[in-house]
């Protein structure tokens, strides 16, 4: 998924789900920061030794280009906080597989309605753990690692009703790549391209959804538990996403149709600047609702705050599949530690 879900789609979800636009600009900033925490600069260390001199753990939850491709702390990135491990399967590959209702993530759902107000770091952990959860549904049937098992063998197709014609071409343009990708560095979803994450696609595979994939059904499906989630944690009434509210997130999903991910993030901050979405208690928060770092980044009490989620979603994760017999994390040396 992309900024427009991780942060618009969450942003929405927070107000509707009874949180304040301050509240719900931090968990939806928490879910977008994910993927934009990344080490800015691989051949220099001054930036973690400054900030474990103000006491802040870095860790990383994305990786640059230098990065992906060199493969140095690729298995301690994806596999945690963009492809959670399905646990399920014979081989310690097929394990890592992620997967939508899987038992780790159903565990991690319990884990975010656990969640109380009480807690300083509240914001933060959700936002995370709501980027991960919902990154089941947008990455099922891939594995975070460099692996056979994630070759799609076939080149995808792609169609929508009335999708633009330019992204039909693109991602046939792309199927070099892809196959390259395949039989080269067959990393996470990197043979199936973007496709995975874009909300208004319908794509499909020979090896997997060989009958097709709506995204757009899978993050409706996501949205709709990340409300009840969020519901819970804030205290009002678990009631799940209404009729009304179903058909405002598939209008977007389905009809913001454009290539470049900042024009879908725009359309978004737009549709909440001008209360699309129906919010109740609309405020002047809504109406200059923006995603950047720096909101949390520029704050010396948030980013501590943020690293220290990260840090525990990390170990959660790992202490999980160490349980199931799996030691792939923590490998020595990794900068994001």
């Amino acid at each position: 998924m992309d900024l427009d879900f991780h942060y618009g789609t969450m942003y929405v979800l927070s107000r509707w789900a009874g949180f304040g636009s301050q509240s719900a600009q931090l968990i939806a900033t928490s879910s977008q920061l994910v993927d934009d925490n990344y080490d800015t600069n691989a051949f220099s260390d001054k930036a973690e030794e400054e900030d474990i001199a103000r006491g802040v753990n870095v860790r990383y939850s994305c990786q640059n280009i230098w990065a992906n491709v060199s493969g140095y702390g690729n298995e301690e990135i994806w596999i945690p906080f963009h492809f959670l491990p399905g646990l399920e399967g014979e081989s310690e590959a097929e394990r890592l597989v992620c997967k939508k209702h899987s038992v780790l993530a159903e565990e991690l759902k319990r884990r975010m309605n656990g969640i109380t107000l009480d807690n300083p770091n509240y914001v933060f952990r959700l936002g995370i753990a709501g980027h991960v959860l919902a990154d089941t549904w947008a990455h099922q049937e891939f594995a975070g690692i460099n692996d056979a098992i994630n070759q799609v063998q076939e080149l995808l197709f792609s169609r929508q009703g009335s999708m633009l014609k330019k992204m039909i071409g693109e991602v046939f343009d792309s199927s070099l790549a892809a196959k390259v990708m395949d039989l080269v560095m067959p990393l996470g979803h990197a043979a199936a391209v973007h496709c995975p994450d874009i909300p208004y696609l319908w794509w499909r595979t020979s090896r997997r959804f060989f009958n097709g994939r709506k995204n757009w059904d899978e993050f409706l499906e996501a949205a709709s538990e990340l409300c009840e989630v969020l519901q819970k944690v804030s205290g009002v009434e678990v009631t799940g996403l209404s009729r009304e509210q179903r058909i405002k997130l598939m209008t977007c999903f389905k009809t913001i149709q454009s290539r470049d991910i900042g024009d879908r993030y725009a359309a978004w901050v737009d549709r909440i600047r001008h209360n699309y979405f129906e919010f109740g208690d609309f405020d002047d928060g809504d109406k200059h609702a923006a995603y950047s770092s720096g909101t949390i980044f520029a704050d010396p009490d948030w980013r501590r705050q943020f690293y220290e989620e990260i840090n525990d979603h990390y170990f959660w994760v790992k202490g999980k599949l160490i349980d199931n017999g799996i030691d792939r994390l923590d490998k020595k040396g990794f900068k994001g530690y």
